[in-house]
């Protein structure tokens, strides 16, 4: 049975934070609590259920340092920012002819399930599905094997339609997944990383290039066990030096009291360049190393030189670029290779344009310091991210739900969906080849937040009221789902039965997510969603086909019957237990990535041309393309501190991830209080630039651009270099006045001022971290409230 608006209210009357810190003990003084096992990107966990009603977190043995995120799933849960009801934009549902220009502006009207349905059915009969988009992105929504929502969504279109388009690549390594594997034949983002045992052990020199390490590990793609906050102090006491390459001074910097390189923005590339130069002009590379374990150095050679463009590549030319000076750049270089260095690249570099150079270059360098495959030494891009640096299990966790097969032949790059509505039938280069957008007539967005993650907010908004039809699976009245027509009421985590493991690295537990409560009001599971509307389209044969013939229970018991969870526990045990957990075999703590190639490159060669790491690419070369090349290249960015734009945009804009969210998650919860200011985003400034422009900490100021304008909260420091800002992304977007062309958004919103260029014409990924803004401060403005967590107006709601 469904909770009402009076059950949820009575039972959580009084202080919310007060009840979602209640201890067990306090809420179970006199009524029965129930202790339900469960699990989502933030961490595992016990639910504590009264009546029916979700009152408490406890946190979960697996969990080595639970996250504060977790106590937000209460106030999340029960928002007022809850869908409740299926709803329709109303002149949409008239069918006006000038809806689509409405989109944002207007009312919604709440319908039955069966009106929604019936009408959504008939809208995608109508549309072909070389028509319709697939924007059910990610899969960050839900930790789920089987309720995970860009799964489902993939499986309604692919066994019901016989596909969409869908989305190629992803936006969080998007320039890196083109280029690593074509380099060192593998993506290196998500690959499994030196233990920690082996790097505290042997690292002498660890250097973070633009890495928060502390930060980025709070959460996972599956199920975080925060087991790598327990090796950061053991590093600190290991006597290894840190060094820091960020323009940010950031928590984990600070944690290891890190030497901080303020370099600039963007010019990463062109201070690993005057580092390679240096090296080879004094003969302190390993030239060993790049004879047998790389290929084409010496096509790269007359490039580094300048003798291909008259620009030697030396460490002056780094210092004009970089701002690091040419003499700190000779020191790092020459410490690097003189004793034993790890090079821990980051993300956000290559979300940059022509990001693609950012990786290639960081192996280039490691590959003439000479360290790759040695214990504590190389290089690593996941060290950062859901635990890199534990020691895998080796057992097998569960699969997940087959998608089946998608045979419409459009796809749009990731970044590239504003680009693409906009312009139907336009040709592009990508990955070597050319590729021709399709016409989308439909936008179908299940479980995933496209105005949170894409780039050019405005032009993401102009592209989407140029389509007929917007339909959104949503739980919360997010950003996303105020700009769509048809609106669906989705189950949280919480409300359904699922299955997943953790971590991403460690691959050492299997956990049951019991379902907590009912569903929220009228709120149905994904699931239930897509098989219902496939029996709308085709009846009970296509919706059996969508569900397999199977419950929940027996699609969850099927996945963990294909784990190596039965080795250990039956499965009636397990969904009891509530998790398994697999030990971690003893040689597994000495793991060195890349050591087996190290040791046989014959035999272990690389999934390259070549069978070694790529310094030149004749594949790549073959692209003939005017910003992607066989080698590393500088390119000057478009935007940057060193362009003439600086004149009228003198800050360069970072937009890292969130401390307190994944993403947008809990951006409606009371989390925010913890760090916003005045209930905006927070923008680092640094401390002389603010006193320049008379802000004071606590501040409300607007950040602009020639994309668009934001106000956020001042947060003065001096942990951020001069001219650069940053604003962390995944802020609910707030128009001030969703009439007007480009309104002013009111909560900071930081992609309103992201700009949608690709990094190149080879990946056309994102490049949100090239952006050029302005600050400046309010005088006498009255500022009007922030509405970015109230839902909208609904008729008959």
């Amino acid at each position: 049975m469904a909770f009402s608006r009076r059950t949820v209210l009575k039972a959580t009357a009084g202080s919310a934070l007060a009840l979602q810190m209640q201890p067990l003990q306090a809420v179970g003084v006199f009524k029965k609590i129930e202790k339900i096992p469960h699990a989502t990107h933030f961490g595992p966990f016990y639910a504590q259920v009264e009546d029916g009603i979700l009152k408490g977190i406890e946190s979960h043995k697996t969990d080595a340092n639970p996250s504060i995120m977790i106590q937000g799933l209460i106030d999340r849960t029960y928002s007022n920012t809850r869908v409740k009801y299926p709803c329709i934009r109303k002149s949409y549902l008239e069918g006006k002819p000038n809806h689509k220009e409405l989109r944002g502006k207007e009312e919604f009207v709440r319908v039955s399930w069966e009106t929604a349905l019936d009408l959504l059915a008939k809208k995608i009969k109508e549309t072909p599905r070389e028509n319709i988009y697939n924007g059910s992105y990610g899969g960050w929504g839900h930790v789920g094997r089987l309720h995970n929502s860009n799964i489902v969504a993939g499986r309604f279109f692919n066994t019901v339609l016989g596909g969409a388009v869908g989305t190629d690549g992803e936006y969080s390594n998007g320039a890196a997944g083109r280029v690593n594997p074509g380099v060192v034949g593998d993506m290196e983002v998500y690959s499994l990383q030196t233990t920690h045992e082996e790097m505290i052990a042997n690292c002498k020199v660890y250097v973070m290039w633009g890495t928060d390490l502390f930060k980025c590990n709070r959460i996972d793609y599956v199920v975080p066990n925060h087991i790598n906050d327990t090796y950061y102090p053991k590093y600190k006491k290991s006597g290894m030096k840190f060094i820091s390459i960020d323009p940010i001074y950031t928590e984990t910097a600070q944690m290891f009291d890190a030497e901080w390189i303020k370099i600039r923005p963007n010019t990463d590339v062109a201070l690993m360049l005057g580092m390679m130069y240096h090296l080879y002009r004094t003969k302190k590379y390993d030239k060993g190393f790049i004879t047998k374990y790389t290929h084409g150095f010496e096509k790269f050679l007359p490039y580094l030189l300048g003798k291909t463009d008259k620009t030697p590549k030396t460490p002056e030319w780094a210092e004009k670029i970089t701002e690091v000076p040419a003499k700190k750049i000779k020191e790092l270089a020459e410490l690097f290779v003189s004793t034993r260095t790890f090079l821990a690249g980051n993300w956000a570099m290559q979300r940059a344009h022509h990001g693609e150079q950012a990786d290639w270059a960081l192996i280039a360098l490691a590959s003439m310091i000479g360290q790759i495959g040695l214990p504590g030494g190389g290089f690593g891009f996941s060290m950062h991210y859901a635990g890199g640096g534990q020691a895998n299990s080796g057992y097998r966790t569960t699969p997940g739900l087959a998608q089946g097969r998608n045979r419409v032949k459009y796809t749009i790059p990731a970044s590239r969906v504003s680009e693409a509505i906009l312009n139907p039938g336009k040709e592009v280069d990508f990955k070597g080849k050319k590729i021709t957008y399709p016409k989308i007539d439909m936008v179908y967005v299940c479980g995933a937040s496209l105005i949170g993650h894409h780039p050019d907010t405005n032009e993401l908004i102009k592209a989407l009221r140029s389509v007929d039809t917007v339909v959104i699976h949503e739980p919360w009245w997010t950003p996303s789902a105020k700009m769509a027509d048809i609106v669906l009421p989705s189950t949280t985590t919480l409300e359904r039965d699922d299955i997943s493991s953790g971590g991403s690295y460690s691959r050492n537990v299997i956990y049951a997510m019991k379902k907590v409560i009912e569903p929220y009001f009228e709120s149905k599971d994904d699931f239930e969603i897509f098989r219902l509307l496939a029996q709308k389209i085709g009846g009970d044969q296509l919706a059996k086909r969508y569900s397999g013939g199977k419950t929940y229970l027996q699609w969850i018991q099927s996945f963990y019957e294909k784990s190596d969870g039965p080795s250990f526990k039956e499965f009636d045990q397990f969904w009891k237990d509530g998790y398994v957990e697999f030990d971690i075999p003893k040689d597994a703590y000495t793991y060195v990535r890349h050591s087996d190639f190290r040791k046989d490159p014959i035999n272990n060669k690389l999934a390259t041309e070549s069978g070694k790491i790529q310094i030149f690419s004749e594949k790549f070369e073959s692209y003939n393309l005017p910003d992607f090349k066989g080698h590393i290249i500088w390119f000057e960015p478009a935007e940057w501190l060193g362009s003439k734009d600086t004149k009228k945009f003198p800050f360069h804009l970072l937009s890292p991830h969130p401390r307190y969210r994944v993403h947008s998650q809990l951006d409606n919860t009371w989390i925010r209080d913890i760090y916003k200011i005045q209930g905006r985003e927070p923008v680092m400034i640094n401390t002389n630039d603010a006193k320049k422009l008379n802000i004071k900490h606590g501040e409300i100021v607007e950040v602009y651009n020639e994309r668009g304008r934001i106000l956020a909260g001042a947060y003065v420091t001096d942990n951020i270099r001069e001219n650069v800002v940053a604003i962390q992304e995944g802020a609910w977007y707030d128009p001030e006045n969703p009439t007007e062309e480009n309104p002013r958004c009111n909560s900071g919103h930081v992609n309103v001022l992201t700009s949608s260029r690709p990094t190149s014409k080879m990946a056309q990924a994102t490049s949100v971290n090239t952006t050029l803004v302005n600050i400046k401060k309010l005088e006498n403005e009255v500022i009007k409230p922030y509405k970015s967590i109230l839902p909208p107006s609904i008729i008959g709601a």
